[in-house]
Order: structure tokens, then C-alpha cells, then sequence
């Protein structure tokens, strides 16, 4: 993958490296097959060549940011497999949050007419995805409530009430519902000291990136990934004032509110003395790999950023480079590895989870097909596109009865939950569908430490 060169903060200069990307595409359509939504709509204004197209054509004065060219846009997955299959190696994930960024009035270099500025997009399931992403993800305590709130009215039967009386029909949140995942009991979704010793002989000194959601929807994915990194012989050191990391707003648009997070991680994570940041959500990795793309090159902490992003690790990765202590616990299991969009097309990173999982004894990885096409996931777009999120999630699950395993192991958050998601909905199902497991590396690797 070819490095992103830091943008510069001239809006002049800014506006041509934009467009400069786009003249990289060489229109040959080999990105088409690798990209989700025109697999599903045939439709080339949903593929990666099309959308570029259109961005050009802005760019160049012959297309408005209409709500025809924003929803091209919006229906973009940003999972980046058209960059992998790109052999002129453009960037359409840089392109596609730049102008997300741009139609929302949040680059300072190039800002819209008021009048054709748009804050969101997708009717209401645009504002709760917006109202989530810079109401609630950002800020702890709202989020735990939220928790608590949605965990009340699951182990309650609330939800199933307002299900069968057709009030969240009414409501049009029925979709929203039914993807909920089951919220654990606040007995699990607990805290952790800021420092954890290692196990044994201390081997390196690591900083964690907590997360967001999940310590609250999947604490089992924290714990076992701080456990396992000490069983490795880590000190894990978390900073109680780290951030969000901004993923999802940059994803989205909200550069602004992602670019505050940035500086908010920038100042609470202390890099002297540690030999990685580690991170255990590819999404995350991701971002936090592009910080000093993302804050420019002109900028004051450009260094500092140019510094953290260098020692981020996904956690698969940094155990590799480390050298896993051997596990001894056999697991003799059929296990598929579906790959994260994010850490496959977003870091490069495809070999090192599967060699964390070949060490295990008794593991038999077994071939996923498509495994390294979207889940659906991507963020907030599972709720704010519904129903495309359902259908590719429906194809992964095909793919899934296919390979016919024991578990599915993936390293991203949000398509654990869509995964699981998806074969909750299945499980009526009976006779095509075995119950399957939904775990993280990390879940996997601490039952063979245990």
C-alpha cells in the first residue's frame, strides 16, 4: 500500500492533492469486483470508479454536492478492499472522508455555502448515528447509561413488549431493535487498574487503547486481550484520560469532532518509555495509524503525532513481532478467520492473526470463502443503511454455513457484533445452522493460556 503523504493546510494546496487523487484512478475497473455495494446494485455510481467520477466532477465544477451525489457517497462502506485491488494504488478512503468532510462544512480549507451544507444524511437514522457518535461514543458516563438503560430493558422484557405491541414499529426503530446485541450485566462491564504487571519476566511495556464500546457490549474481548498480553510478558499501562480515538468520525465526516479527539489521545498518551500502542479493534488501529495524515503536516503537534502513530500496533501484529508465548491448552475446534476491513485493506495486517491461531494445538483452520469482504459493519453504517448492512451480512452467513466451523474469530468490534448479529437472526433456523461461537484472537488464545 502506498504511504499517505500528510496533507497540507493550505486550503489551495489542500483542494489540489484532493484532486490529485482522484486523477490517480485510471478508470479500469478492476476495484468493481472487490466492492461491496456494487456487488449488490450493479450499479456503477455505487462503485469506487463511479464515485470517483463524481467527486471529480465536483471537484472541476460540474457537479453539486446534490442529495443524489450525497447519497452515492453515503452508501460508501469505506472498507477500503478497492484500495487493496487498486493497482494505481489510489487513496478512496482518504478521498471519501475528505468529502464527506467537505459537504458537511467541516474542512476549514474549502467550506460549502451554508446552503448546501448537510450535518447528516439518512433521515433519523442519520441523526442517531450522528447524535451516537458525537453525543455518546466520545463521553463515558452518557454511554454507560445508555448501557445500562438498553441492558434494564432487555433483562426486563421491555423490549420484547414494545417489540409485540408494534411500538417500536410505530416508532420506525424496529430494525434498530432487532440489531441491538444482548447488553452484558453491569457485573462484567467493569473497570480495570490503570497498570496490570506482567506475568513472569517482563518482556516489554505496552499502552492500551481502552475503546469505546467495547468494555461495555464486549468486556470478554478486554479482558482476554490484557491477559493475554501479560501471560506475554507485558506491563499494560492505560491511560484513564485517553479519548475515543475518532474512527468513526472521520469515517463519517466529522472531522472536526474527530480531530479533538485526536489531540485529546495526543495529550493523554505518554509514548517515552514504551515499546508499542496497542490496540485490539482494527477500525481503531486504523486511525490511529493515519494521525499524522489526518492532522497535517503544518500542524504544531505534527511531530508528536507522527511519533504516537509509529508505535501503534494491532495486537496480533505486536505479539507476532514479540515472539507469542507458545500455548498449551489444546482447543480442538474447526476455526474460520474472517478478516477485518480495516486491518486487512486499512493496515495490510492478514498473516499474523492466523499465525496467533495455527499456534494453538488442536485449532483446524478451515477456509472461509470471501473472507475478506465486509460484514456490513462498518461502523454506524449498519444502522444508518439497514437494510444493505442486512444483506451483506446475510452473504457473509452463507459464507459462513459453508465453511461449516466450530467458531468464527475476527479482530474488529463492530463485525463481531454484526456476525453475531446475524446468526442470531438465523438461529430459527434449526437444521442449517449449528450454533457458532463469535470471538476475538485474543478470546480464543486465553482459553489456551487457562
Amino acid at each position: 500500500m502506498p504511504e499517505i503523504q500528510p496533507a497540507s493546510n493550505s486550503p489551495v494546496e489542500h483542494r489540489r492533492e484532493r484532486y490529485q487523487i482522484a486523477l490517480d484512478c485510471v478508470h479500469c475497473g478492476l476495484c468493481l469486483p472487490a466492492c461491496p455495494t456494487y456487488q449488490l446494485t450493479g450499479n456503477e455510481a455505487a462503485s469506487p470508479r463511479g464515485r470517483i467520477y463524481l467527486m471529480r466532477a465536483f471537484e472541476e465544477g460540474h457537479q453539486e454536492a446534490t442529495a443524489p451525489f450525497r447519497e452515492h457517497l453515503e452508501s460508501c462502506l469505506v472498507c477500503r478492499a478497492c484500495e487493496t485491488a487498486c493497482p494505481s494504488g489510489v487513496q478512496f478512503g482518504t478521498m471519501m472522508e475528505e468529502f464527506r468532510a467537505l459537504y458537511r462544512g467541516q474542512l476549514e480549507s474549502q467550506p460549502l455555502p451554508a446552503a448546501q451544507v448537510r450535518p447528516e444524511e439518512g433521515g433519523w437514522r442519520g441523526r442517531l448515528g450522528t447524535w451516537l457518535m458525537l453525543e455518546v461514543l466520545p463521553k463515558p458516563r452518557r454511554l454507560r447509561r445508555l448501557m445500562h438503560l438498553l441492558w434494564f430493558a432487555q433483562r426486563s422484557g421491555l423490549s420484547r413488549l414494545a417489540r409485540r405491541t408494534g411500538i417500536l414499529g410505530a416508532l420506525g426503530l424496529d430494525a434498530a431493535e432487532a440489531m441491538a446485541p444482548p447488553v452484558p450485566p453491569p457485573s462484567q462491564r467493569r473497570s480495570w487498574a490503570e497498570t496490570l504487571p506482567p506475568y513472569g519476566k517482563q518482556r516489554a511495556r505496552v499502552l492500551f487503547l481502552r475503546g469505546c464500546i467495547t468494555p461495555e457490549l464486549l468486556p470478554s474481548m478486554q479482558s482476554a486481550s490484557l491477559e493475554v498480553l501479560r501471560h506475554n510478558g507485558c506491563e499494560v499501562v492505560t491511560p484513564e484520560a485517553q479519548a475515543c480515538c475518532g474512527a468513526l468520525h472521520f469515517h463519517s465526516g466529522q472531522r472536526q469532532a474527530g480531530l479533538s479527539l485526536l489531540r485529546e489521545n495526543l495529550a493523554a498518551f505518554d509514548i517515552e518509555g514504551f515499546d508499542a500502542v496497542v490496540i485490539n479493534a482494527a477500525g481503531c488501529g486504523s486511525t490511529l495509524k493515519e494521525y499524522a495524515n489526518l492532522l497535517g503536516q503544518n500542524d504544531a503537534q505534527a511531530g508528536k503525532a507522527q511519533a504516537f502513530a509509529a508505535k501503534v500496533r494491532d495486537i496480533s501484529e505486536f505479539l507476532v513481532e514479540l515472539g507469542l508465548t507458545p500455548p498449551s491448552g489444546p482447543i480442538n475446534k474447526k476455526v474460520a478467520y474472517d478478516e477485518p476491513c480495516h486491518l486487512l485493506h486499512g493496515q495490510g495486517i492478514s498473516d499474523a492473526p492466523k499465525q496467533l491461531l495455527g499456534a494453538i494445538p488442536g485449532v483446524q483452520l478451515v477456509t472461509l470463502e470471501d473472507a475478506d469482504r465486509c460484514c456490513g459493519s462498518a461502523g454506524v453504517y449498519n444502522l444508518v443503511h439497514p437494510e444493505t448492512a442486512s444483506a451483506l451480512g446475510t452473504e457473509k452467513l452463507q459464507c459462513i454455513r459453508k465453511a461449516q466451523p466450530d467458531i468464527v474469530v475476527t479482530g474488529n468490534p463492530g463485525c463481531i457484533l454484526q456476525i453475531r448479529n446475524s446468526l442470531r437472526q438465523a438461529t430459527n433456523d434449526k437444521k442449517n445452522y449449528a450454533p457458532i461461537e463469535v470471538l476475538h484472537p485474543m478470546e480464543l488464545l486465553l482459553r489456551a493460556y487457562v
